[in-house]
């Protein structure tokens, strides 16, 4: 691993200030709690579909 200059507390403020301003949420967006139930619907849609396939490909 190549060694890396250490981050000053000014950099590293910046950072996290521009990743907290990118997550935020807009008010025109959904809730969180909506927002995170759709993509867990969506991720288990994903699984059954995936699981199907394996399943046929065994039989």
């Amino acid at each position: 691993m190549a060694n890396r200059k250490k981050t000053s507390n000014e950099e590293m403020r910046k950072r996290i200030h521009t990743l907290r301003s990118s997550l935020k949420i807009k008010p025109s967006e959904k809730p969180f709690a909506e927002w995170m139930a759709e993509l867990n619907r969506e991720e288990k849609a994903l699984e059954e579909v995936r699981f199907a396939r394996l399943s046929a490909l065994r039989h």
